[in-house]
């Protein structure tokens, strides 16, 4: 997507800061251009509508959302030794980074997709997409550790993938909401990553 900078980033920032708290719906232009400090006439000089700030949003999340996401290749290479707490854990990944600004907008940005989920086909694809593809990067992983012997070949892996998967998309709807956010922050998601360990542990040899 264009680059941010100037009265652009302030209104792209003000409108996901107020979308992510209000819901989309409940935001307004003159909302947004009031935050900022300019007139609402001016906005458009930037954004041609609301409906572009929200396309916007999308087009940063996706260009964003792997960015923290381990190399197959280092993943690869955990796995012929690592155990079954440690492989877990380089699954999971929050979007922290020394960019804060990007950091705050993805976790805001996050939340607005979940939000729109089942009323906007665009946050759905989104959703879809990044689900099949979080879900195939783990299933090549997995089968790279069942070809070198590291993993029990009756293992579902297919089936795991998707559970794990899901179960990051689960906590991440209650805890990618809060900036203050970390992982395993939260007691049910404590719980989850135990049964997920103990459940891989099963397959490793």
């Amino acid at each position: 997507m264009e680059e941010l900078t100037g009265t652009k980033e302030l209104i792209f920032d003000s409108f996901v800061e107020m979308t992510s708290e209000l819901g989309y719906e409940n935001v307004s232009v003159r909302n947004i251009s009031k935050k900022v400090g300019i007139q609402a006439a001016s906005l458009y000089n930037h954004f041609e509508s609301k409906a572009q700030m929200l396309e916007s949003a999308y087009a940063y999340y996706s260009s964003h959302y792997f960015d923290n996401r381990k190399p197959l290749e280092e993943m690869k290479e955990l796995i012929k030794t690592a155990n079954a707490q440690e492989i877990i854990a380089a699954f999971v990944r929050t979007f922290e980074s020394e960019d804060q600004k990007k950091y705050i907008r993805m976790i805001l940005i996050t939340k607005i997709v979940y939000m729109r989920l089942y009323q906007d086909q665009l946050a759905n694809d989104i959703f879809s997409s990044n689900f099949q593809d979080e879900s195939d990067y783990v299933v090549e992983i997995l089968k790279h550790g069942v070809d070198i012997g590291r993993i029990d070949p009756s293992f579902d892996i297919e089936t795991f993938a998707y559970i794990l998967i899901g179960s990051l998309v689960f906590m991440g709807v209650r805890a990618f909401s809060s900036p203050s956010y970390v992982v395993q922050q939260l007691e049910q998601e404590k719980r989850i990553f135990a049964q997920l360990t103990q459940l891989f542990s099963t397959a490793l040899k």
